[in-house]
């Protein structure tokens, strides 16, 4: 459980702080343009306690699913989290992109390649504190 615990904090971590740049350079500028576009159905911010939610459930998901995949290292760690979060978020782009009519092409193939950095990311530090604390 404690391997668990670190790994967790640790991705959580490092990909809040890998997130900052592509939030101020493409998520934030679309989400504002998309509150416009959409009012009361787009917010302008997300809402935090979602997006907590949301990230603990993925954390959670990718950490318990490293370990069982036998994960233990930085490098392995980063080519699986470039490939899952490839995958991931291909799902949830075209996904999202099936159900509504409200994001682009262009948005769902520019978050799945920031997916992909921040998979490499996310992964990484998995990798790494599974290996460490193990």
């Amino acid at each position: 459980m404690k391997k668990y615990v670190i790994a967790f904090i640790s991705c959580f971590v490092s990909v809040s702080i890998a997130s900052i740049i592509p939030t101020i350079l493409f998520y934030g500028p679309e989400q504002a343009e998309l509150s416009k576009i959409f009012p009361g159905v787009v917010n302008e911010v997300p809402d935090p306690l979602f997006i907590l939610i949301s990230a603990t459930a993925l954390i959670t998901l990718w950490v318990i699913t490293f370990d069982k995949m036998g994960i233990t290292n930085l490098k392995n760690g980063s080519i699986t989290g470039i490939w899952f979060g490839t995958l991931t978020f291909t799902f949830f782009g075209f996904q999202f992109m099936a159900l509504t009519n409200i994001v682009s092409i262009q948005f769902a193939l520019t978050d799945i390649f920031i997916s992909a950095i921040m998979g490499a990311i996310q992964g990484g530090a998995i990798g790494w504190s599974l290996g460490r604390f193990a």
